[in-house]
């Protein structure tokens, strides 16, 4: 494309209406009945290198309007905003990686992020929709789908005309080697918690060190990305963006174990220390707050 430019007089011309620069503008502007763009004494700007008048905002807007891009007039949707999510995830889990020495504490710290920002996600769902919206968290130990999901694989739903359907775009594993801690209930499985840890499960004030906003009366039974339904814990937000579930939610380092040392109805993953936890706690507004330790909880 060419690209031909008149001189700096024309321009001039052009927004002060100056007469004595009419023999400057191309010849095919130069028309009797000729109308300056400016009736009015223009402003002068500079910025940088650029000096220049602009006598009003339909100038202004004239000038710049083609280099105004759709983009530039309307927001960010759900699902790319979730894009940039799992991407400032990823990029996070490898700068800590290579700058912050790896390992389960790099994983632990992506993990928390990719919460943190999930439940946020589910929270604008729950009032851009106006239905509600829940964060699923797989909690199914004898699922034979996709034995890696128990307790990383999370997602989220809508809820539409009474029905809750999955937003599709939104179905994460955490990090390798970090799990959720599940709340407090009688199905926790035999093995999850590590015996072998020297500190004890518990917080600060001696109860246990559970993910308190993961309630039993949430877990339900849903069929996701599976051909049979599996048992998932939920945190509902209501259309307001407010929560009923206030509370932890806890992550932990832990891996899975080997095939063979551990019966049918037994934990298939196992909680190491309690004190590589991370996490963060929910407010009855649905807005998470980031804990980096045990003693924190």
């Amino acid at each position: 494309m060419k690209l031909t430019l008149a001189s700096p007089s024309f321009y001039r011309s052009l927004f002060t209406g100056d007469p004595t620069l009419e023999s400057s503008r191309p010849r095919e502007q130069r028309t009797a009945g000729a109308q300056p763009l400016c009736r009015t004494k223009p402003k002068r700007i500079k910025a940088n290198m650029l000096n220049f008048s602009i006598c009003s905002p339909e100038v202004w807007s004239l000038v710049t309007g083609p280099f105004l891009s759709a983009r530039g007039r309307r927001g960010f949707t759900l699902l790319e905003l979730l894009v940039v999510i799992g991407l400032i995830a990823a990029l996070s889990l490898v700068l800590l990686g290579v700058f912050g020495g790896g390992g389960k504490s790099a994983a632990l710290q992506s993990a928390q992020t990719t919460m943190a920002n999930l439940v946020v996600a589910t929270r604008t769902k729950a009032q851009t929709g106006g239905g509600g919206a829940r964060l699923l968290i797989h909690v199914d130990p004898t699922s034979t789908s996709d034995p890696s999901r128990y307790l990383r694989y999370v997602a989220i739903q809508t809820q539409v005309a009474g029905e809750w359907q999955p937003v599709p775009a939104v179905t994460i594993f955490l990090p390798e080697g970090v799990y959720v801690v599940p709340g407090n209930s009688s199905s926790i499985p035999a093995g999850l918690f590590s015996a072998d840890a020297v500190t004890p499960w518990t917080k600060s004030d001696g109860s246990a060190l559970r993910s308190t906003a993961l309630r039993a009366n949430q877990i339900v039974a849903v069929a996701l990305n599976s051909n049979f339904a599996e048992q998932w814990v939920s945190v509902s937000f209501a259309s307001a963006g407010t929560t009923a579930q206030s509370g932890d939610i806890i992550l932990a380092a832990g891996h899975r174990r080997a095939p063979g040392s551990f019966v049918l109805g037994e934990s298939p993953v196992e909680l190491e220390n309690p004190e590589t936890v991370r996490g963060l706690t929910l407010s009855t507004y649905g807005l998470p707050a980031l804990i980096n330790d045990r003693e924190s909880f």
